[in-house]
Parts: structure tokens; C-alpha cells; sequence
């Protein structure tokens, strides 16, 4: 399988022109930088994601202001030492574009923290040691795994890879609480979902905090009798810039796939929401939706909705929606007529957005007061 591209810019006999991508020079990673992982089938694979990473500068995010970014001291390797055969095969598969194929090398070539994790069962996972640069590989074999990643960082590159073999189930959290407080500690997650028949997923993002919080899902159906429900959540305030992209592409029929995102955003936060649905040629009965509805709390906050459906068949079902609005004052003046002060009453219309992901999070494990992150966060937003 060749490396999944965010974008497919052939059709036909006929091929896009790609304009120049625009960079900026940074101090970079060098050979010296390299470390050995202990593994020589692990660092063969390293050696030729770094022949490619030294071809490529970093870019210019004009959408994120990302100009700089300060990159870590590399006193060691790790990330994926234990990976055999088997995880090689799968992530070589698994190769993908990301938010900038940059960043996805970065992390393949240099990681400080990762896992490689061979599931078969009924298990919970929390992932939250992360350091700067990850990279983790999970094979999902047999059975349902409940995974969950905390990354509070001030700066983060992260790659994850999945593979969804047939009849399995994942219910992936992704939890990205930036702690950057200027745009040289972007926080940058990419991840990327192979999923064969009859798997289903179950993913629900939340992005808050720092300056730039970055993130890119990509999920490649393959197979068919595939169910996939992806829910982002964000939350911006003061100059935070959210970039978030969700790319599924359909590469068998008969499947399903939503993509829904929706939250806050006040002060001078941004958002950009880019959804792609893209079901190829031959898959026929697919069905996809994408969705994204932001509330805005200020005239100063912005969003930046390209929602995206390229179909090559016929005999599909593919829909995309999108809005932002302020606080709906009918619904503000229902809650005054009950009693309910006018500010409580918006605080009340503003937790409603996350209610759901909340339950979700505390009713996964009472122990861990997952759904205390989501209060924290509103409650530096909102009070």
C-alpha cells in the first residue's frame, strides 16, 4: 500500500499541479541526531523515514501563524524497540500525509516516548506518558480495546498508527490539553486508522489550550460492514488557533462513517475545520455524513469550515453540513423566565456542548475523573 495522502489529485488520465509548498528554515534534526534503537529491523525502517525527512523543510502554516518551533535535545531513541516483523509490515502499511509529512517523519525518525501494543481481549488502555516527540503502533487483533491518551504538553509531535483487524472495536479518547504559551510550542497530533471488515470505531476528540493545537485523523475504510462515529470537541480561548483536519476515505462499500464536531469558541480563538469524505470508485451502498457547529462567545472569534465530499460512485449516500452562531438569546431569555441569571444561564448553554463527552469519560473508569479535564478546561473559559 502506498503512502495515504490527504488528498487524491488524479482523476483519470488527468493529474492536479501541486503549487510549491512553502517553508521556513528552522535549526533542524542531522545525522548526529540520530540514535540507535537497539533494534536493526526497527532502524533500518528509521533510516529510510530520515533519508526522506532531510529532503523536506518544515512548512509554513499560514492558517496556524506557525513560523517557528523549537525543537527538543535528542538524548536517546525510543518509541517502538520491541517491534518485530509483524510491526514493521503493518506500519509500512500504515503510511500516511498527516497535517505535514514533516511531522510524521519527525516523529517515525526521532521519537522520545512510544508504544508498540499487540491487543487481543477486552481491555482499557491509558496512554499519558508522552514526552515531545511519540510514536506508538497498536494492532487490535481480537476483541474490543477502550483506548485513552492524555497529552498535556507544551510541545508535542505525535504520531499514532491503528489497525483495526476484522470484527474488532476500538473506542479511541484523544484528550490534547496544550500547555504552550507561544507559537514556538505547537501541539501537533497525527492519527492514522486502517480499518478492516466488520470493525467498528468509536472516536471522540477533545482539543484545548496552548497556542497552535493541531490535529489530524485519518481513517482508510477497508473493508466492507465497517461503522465508524467520530465526534471532535474543541474549545477555544484567548489567541489559541485549533486546526483540526478528518479525512475518511472509503476504499470498500457497504460501510459507514459520521464525523461531527462541535464547540466553544470565545476571545480571539480560531478554528479551522477541514472534513474530507472520500469514497472511491467500486464502493457502492457507503455512506457518509461530516458536521461541524461552532458557538461562538465573542465577535472576535472566527472559524474557518471547509467541509469536502469527493465521490467517484454512484449508488452512495454522502452529506456535509456546517455553522457557527452566537448564543441563541431565545434560549437564554427561556432560562431567565425560569430564574436563572443571564451569565449562568450561557455557562449552562456552553456545558451543554460537552455534556455528552463528559458522561462518556466519567462512566469509562470512575478511578481516573476523566471528565474532570473537560470541567477544568470550561472553568478557565467559562467560570
Amino acid at each position: 500500500m502506498v503512502m495515504e495522502k490527504t488528498l487524491r489529485l488524479n482523476h483519470g488520465s488527468m493529474k492536479a499541479i501541486i503549487p510549491p509548498r512553502r517553508t521556513v528554515e528552522i535549526k533542524d534534526y542531522s545525522i548526529e541526531d540520530f540514535k540507535p534503537s537497539g533494534n536493526n529491523l526497527l532502524d533500518e525502517w528509521r533510516i529510510k523515514r530520515f533519508s526522506e525527512y532531510v529532503t523536506l523543510q518544515f512548512p509554513y502554516w499560514k492558517r496556524t501563524g506557525l513560523k517557528e518551533i523549537s525543537l527538543p535535545e535528542l538524548p536517546h531513541y525510543k518509541g517502538l524497540e520491541s517491534v518485530d516483523e509483524l510491526g514493521i509490515k503493518v506500519i509500512d502499511s500504515l503510511d500516511f500525509e498527516g497535517s505535514d509529512r514533516k511531522f510524521v517523519l519527525l516523529a517515525d525518525a526521532f521519537s522520545l516516548s512510544g508504544s508498540y501494543y499487540v491487543h487481543s481481549g477486552v481491555r482499557t488502555l491509558v496512554m499519558q506518558d508522552f514526552d515531545s516527540i511519540d510514536n506508538s503502533l497498536i494492532i487490535v487483533e481480537r476483541g474490543r480495546l477502550d483506548l485513552i491518551r492524555i497529552v498535556q504538553k507544551e510541545l508535542f509531535v505525535g504520531n499514532l498508527r491503528i489497525l483495526l483487524k476484522p470484527g474488532t472495536e476500538l473506542r479511541l479518547y484523544n484528550l490534547y490539553i496544550g500547555k504552550g504559551t507561544d507559537e514556538n510550542s505547537p501541539l501537533i497530533s497525527n492519527v492514522f486508522v486502517e480499518a478492516q471488515e466488520g470493525s467498528k470505531l468509536h472516536v471522540r476528540d477533545f482539543y484545548f489550550g496552548g497556542t497552535i493545537n493541531a490535529g489530524y485523523f485519518g481513517l482508510r475504510v477497508n473493508g466492507e460492514n465497517v461503522y465508524s462515529d467520530i465526534r471532535p470537541y474543541y474549545l477555544g480561548a484567548g489567541k489559541t488557533v485549533i486546526d483540526i483536519l478528518y479525512l475518511v476515505r472509503f476504499y470498500a462499500g457497504n460501510s459507514y462513517s459520521n464525523v461531527d464536531a462541535k464547540g466553544v469558541l470565545t476571545d480571539k480563538s480560531k478554528l479551522i475545520f477541514r472534513g474530507i469524505m472520500d469514497i472511491t470508485s467500486g464502493c457502492k451502498e457507503a455512506e457518509a455524513h461530516q458536521s461541524n457547529h461552532a458557538l461562538l462567545l465573542s465577535e472576535k472569534a472566527k472559524v474557518e469550515a471547509i467541509p469536502s465530499l469527493m465521490v467517484d460512485e454512484h449508488e452512495v449516500v454522502a452529506s456535509h453540513a456546517a455553522s457557527s452562531a452566537p448564543v441563541d438569546e431565545q434560549t437564554v431569555f427561556y432560562l431567565m423566565s425560569r430564574g436563572i441569571p443571564r451569565d449562568e444561564a450561557i455557562r449552562m448553554i456552553v456545558k451543554g456542548v460537552f455534556e455528552t463527552l463528559k458522561d462518556e469519560l466519567n462512566n469509562l473508569d470512575d478511578t481516573l475523573k476523566l471528565g474532570g479535564l473537560i470541567e477544568d478546561a470550561l472553568g478557565s473559559v467559562v467560570g
